[in-house]
């Protein structure tokens, strides 16, 4: 095709626009694939072209069609401000086909050998390090790591090396060398935003090996690096509490862990002495969670009696303190805390509960029996937890005659009545009665699955695959329709047509977990091997 002065021209001026106002697609690369915004600037617009027709093959995972687009860019503009980034480009692609040596030796090595100034360089020398990692190369990658500090030690580069080096330690079990990493992070790094999170984790974890020691001022230390007030409060619990937990446990360190457990609630204390009534609840809570760890029972009743004393007693104070005795399986002072609710209706329904622990339902029961007298205005939900009930404690029929009852109650959720009563059948065998239940719900396309399972163990084939054809028609349950009429065509013993049905679960949906069980079963049972997309036989 020939062109004109004029056709050239409306196609450089269409360039023009369409890469002054869209620069490369850093919402689909990672910060360290990102052109920086200043060398994109100065690029002219057959640079910036050829650079985005490279980027196209690169985000679609077409590497070795971009690492030629990149190439070609370093032939055609060698001295291109854009030169670093392209080679730095086709080194990722290189590494992105496994070629990962190619893209250490003579990618990003070449990025730094030759443009040892540029901010791509600077990327290279991390990303050397984290090429070596990912393919287990661990000492060639912590020496990678540390020339990356050496030559750019105020960089966020180095923050990332760093936390690589800790990763490898992790891997190496290298617990000394761990913390001194961890350590270093946390008090020689700038705390800027994008170090930050990277600090931050590595704070917690230091905090957490200190608190473990147990070192409480190491970890005190570490925590105020990075938290402050109310954070620093919520830090030191967060971080502290398994390390409660643990110490506790052991005869050998309960002592260490006691201490550790009063310096904790010590702090927490000292910030509820400022605290509104709106935080003081959460503060208390957390008290006694260090108490319950320490396995302290008296100390966790004491604390929300004080918390009532700060407050006032209401029912969310008295479901802690219930709740806690049931946990210690006081069930009989947990019903009497329960029974002094100001809200009687919620105090019945806690009641229950606990008879249910104790594995009494007929005594639940008959407090939803109470509770249906005190508040007929939910007298539906009373009812769904007697079925829930029967049907717990196998009173299957019960349970049934319970959730009829609700479709006259609740008619607007009448099919999630019938569907539950479905189940109940089809637990119980009673497959013929589960059919025509699942029938009268409106949990379509599923119910067509169910029934359809039902009607093949009963050996109904043909009911059940007209079932899996109707729902063949929801776009969203065809891959399982396919799937299932092969496999019952396969227990009607029609090798012919199950055979044609996993083929075209492969065929139709090669990309779904079905394709792949369909694909697999073919291989197993038949010998026959397919391509996910279209089948074909050996």
């Amino acid at each position: 095709m020939a062109y004109s002065k004029k056709s050239n021209g409306i196609v450089a001026a269409a360039a023009a626009l369409l890469f002054f106002t869209s620069p490369l697609t850093a919402a689909k690369l990672t910060w360290l694939e990102q052109i920086e915004v200043n060398t994109f600037g100065e690029l002219r617009q057959v640079e910036r072209y050829q650079l985005k027709t490279a980027e196209r093959f690169y985000t679609k995972g077409e590497y070795a069609a971009a690492a030629a687009e990149y190439e070609k860019f370093i032939t055609l503009y060698e001295t291109s401000a854009g030169a670093p980034y392209a080679q730095l480009m086709w080194s990722h692609c290189q590494v992105k086909q496994r070629k990962v040596y190619t893209g250490i030796r003579d990618g990003f090595q070449s990025v730094i050998d030759y443009w040892p100034e540029s901010t791509e360089a600077m990327l290279a020398s991390y990303l050397i390090g984290q090429s070596y990692k990912s393919i287990g190369e661990l000492k060639k990658a912590e020496i990678a790591y540390g020339k990356a500090v050496n030559s750019h030690p105020e960089k966020h580069i180095t923050v990332l090396s760093k936390w690589d080096i800790a990763e490898i330690a992790k891997i190496q079990k290298n617990e000394k060398r761990l913390i001194q990493v961890w350590t270093d992070l946390v008090f020689k790094s700038k705390q800027d935003k994008k170090n930050l999170p990277y600090l931050t984790k590595a704070a917690q974890s230091l905090a957490k090996h200190h608190f473990a020691k147990p070192d409480f001022d190491n970890a005190l230390k570490t925590l105020v690096q990075i938290f402050k007030e109310h954070d620093l409060s919520d830090a030191i619990y967060q971080n502290s509490k398994d390390a409660v937990s643990s110490l506790c446990k052991s005869e050998n360190t309960k002592v260490a862990g006691e201490k550790l457990a009063d310096q904790v609630i010590g702090i927490i204390m000292d910030e509820s002495i400022d605290a509104n009534e709106e935080e003081l609840p959460e503060l208390f809570r957390r008290m006694a969670r260090i108490h319950e760890r320490a396995g302290r029972d008296l100390e966790i009743i004491k604390t929300y009696e004080a918390l009532a004393k700060r407050i006032g007693m209401s029912d969310a104070i008295r479901a802690s303190l219930a709740g806690w005795h049931r946990i210690m399986k006081r069930y009989p002072k947990a019903r009497e805390i329960y029974a002094s609710f100001d809200n009687k209706i919620d105090g019945l329904k806690h009641i229950a509960s606990v008879w249910i622990d104790k594995k009494q339902p007929d005594q639940a029961i008959r407090i939803y029996d109470r509770l249906a007298k005190l508040a007929p205005e939910q007298l539906s939900e009373w009812r769904q937890a007697v079925a829930e009930i029967y049907s717990s404690i196998g009173e299957h029929d019960k349970a049934i005659e319970v959730y009829r009852e609700l479709i006259t109650l609740a008619p607007s959720q009448a099919g999630k009545w019938h569907w539950t009563i479905g189940g109940i059948y089809e637990d119980t065998k009673r497959l013929k009665l589960a059919i025509r239940a699942y029938r009268q719900s409106d949990n379509y396309p599923k119910a067509y699955f169910q029934m359809a399972k039902c009607h093949r163990n009963l050996n109904e084939f043909t009911e059940a695959l007209t079932l899996y054809q109707q729902a063949l028609a929801t776009e969203s349950s065809a891959p399982d329709a396919t799937l299932a009429i092969g496999y019952t065509y396969e227990e009607q013993e029609n090798k012919k047509n199950a055979i044609k049905w996993f083929q075209r679960t492969c065929k139709l949906f090669p990309r779904s977990r079905n394709a792949s069980r369909a694909h697999a079963h073919l291989q197993k049972e038949y010998g026959i091997s397919v391509t996910l997309g279209g089948a074909k036989e050996k």
